[in-house]
């Protein structure tokens, strides 16, 4: 028990040591604060043009102006490993990712790229928002992509950073009109839960960028 705590101790000390050392950034999305949509994140360097970062998003909007007054409830995180153009963590980028949400919202049809099981049902992928405004779903999604984006220096401190990021999703959720669900197989039998698969645009944004000073950092500026 001693040694796993020793260890676990380690593990802590040599974590805070390479974050106080590292020239970790922190950022929130300007583009979805405007919807009233927080979006924050933080990326910490592995390498010159290598970094991980983890962001999360919340929406709370009970009717969304923009999606014909339905609900928009949603919650994602994001855990992203990215590679850089150019060294300083600057220009051109792409991550892979993986992300998980909760969501009660309208499916965002217009944002679907590719829907397989729609296909093989001898429909067709994309398409318009449901007119039905009391219709809905509610239920959990996991992501897998790529985002893509550029990262420019203003100076040392900030930088401004435009993204997209696509991919599979998978969710599992509940139909819903009002208070009813409305999914079922046939009475008297309903479906657990749903289940859907798509390719589709599920990220983006622009992001207003903060370095943390380091000791380093500081003593640097002391010592000019």
């Amino acid at each position: 028990m001693e040694t796993k705590f020793k260890l676990i101790l380690l593990i802590l000390t040599a974590c805070f040591c390479h974050l106080s050392f590292s020239q970790v950034e922190v950022k929130f999305n300007a583009a979805s604060a405007l919807l009233l949509i927080p979006n924050v994140g933080i990326e910490l360097p592995v390498g010159e043009r290598k970094a991980i970062q983890l962001d999360v998003l919340g929406s709370f909007w009970d009717e969304m102006p923009l999606l014909n007054d339905t609900p928009l409830h949603v919650t994602q995180t994001f855990l992203e490993y990215r590679w850089y153009q150019k060294d300083n963590r600057e220009k051109w980028f792409i991550g892979p990712h993986i992300g998980f949400g909760m969501f009660t919202l309208q499916k965002p049809n217009y944002l679907v790229i590719y829907d397989y099981y729609e296909e093989a049902a001898g429909g067709s992928s994309g398409g318009s928002l449901p007119t039905d405004k009391e219709r809905y779903e509610s239920g959990r999604v996991t992501f897998y992509g790529l985002t893509f984006g550029y990262k420019k220096r203003l100076n040392d401190s900030w930088a401004l950073e435009a993204f997209v990021g696509a991919g599979l999703s998978q969710s599992w959720y509940k139909g819903y009109r009002g208070f009813e669900r409305v999914d079922h197989l046939g009475e008297p039998v309903v479906r657990p839960f749903n289940g859907s698969g798509e390719v589709l645009l599920y990220r983006g944004g622009l992001m207003v960028v903060y370095k943390l000073p380091t000791f380093v950092s500081q003593r640097e500026k002391q010592t000019r």
